[in-house]
């Protein structure tokens, strides 16, 4: 007989399969920035693989790939990317344009560290990101000519040509920063410093 102003009403009832997953506003804002994190990274290692791949450069060729997954490792908290570069350097690898299978460790060790070091020591900006970015991705390159030196897959002359490959894949990180920078931020921030 007599209603209260702010009595309880249940919300309205939609159909539909996905709103009976009771999926909230952030999960759905997440699953949207993985799928997004995952579409750019295969449209990259599209334009690596068809395009970059063809272009030679001082005689040497980018790696956007693994810079890619080096870069959105350091952008992320160290506990979500190591997650990642974990999942994205096992896909890299079995994507096929990977040297070989110690890629999968190689990026992971250097991503969850260069990213440890920049959340400890470094405040989250362009050019730290940057400068994390360059250092992970000339290790990286070291590392891949270290181990194709042991394998027996180049030699000691071609060390110039890993470290121009490494300069020319940084010359992408201006281009890739703002596009993984917008998608990082679309779940919400990760973290604040």
């Amino acid at each position: 007989m007599f209603k209260r102003k702010h009595e309880f009403k249940p919300d309205k009832e939609r159909s539909g399969a996905l709103n009976k997953l009771y999926i909230t506003k952030k999960q759905r804002r997440n699953i949207a920035k993985w799928l997004l994190m995952t579409l750019a990274l295969v449209l990259i290692s599209i334009i690596q693989d068809v395009i970059m791949s063809r272009i030679s450069i001082f005689g040497t060729h980018t790696d956007l790939t693994a810079c890619a997954i080096l870069l959105v490792c350091i952008m992320l908290d160290p506990e979500v990317g190591s997650i990642f570069v974990l999942s994205a350097s096992s896909l890299y690898y079995f994507s096929g344009s990977a040297p070989g299978p110690y890629v999968i460790v190689m990026l992971t060790l250097l991503g969850v560290l260069i990213a440890i070091v920049r959340q400890s020591y470094l405040r989250y900006s362009f050019v730290s990101v940057f400068l994390c970015t360059a250092a992970g991705i000339m290790i990286y390159e070291i590392l891949i000519f270290a181990t194709g030196l042991f394998f027996g897959y180049t030699t000691t002359s071609r060390f110039v040509d890993f470290c121009i490959t490494g300069g020319i894949t940084l010359a992408a990180v201006p281009l890739m920063y703002p596009v993984f920078a917008a998608i990082v931020k679309f779940g919400g921030e990760t973290w604040k410093e």
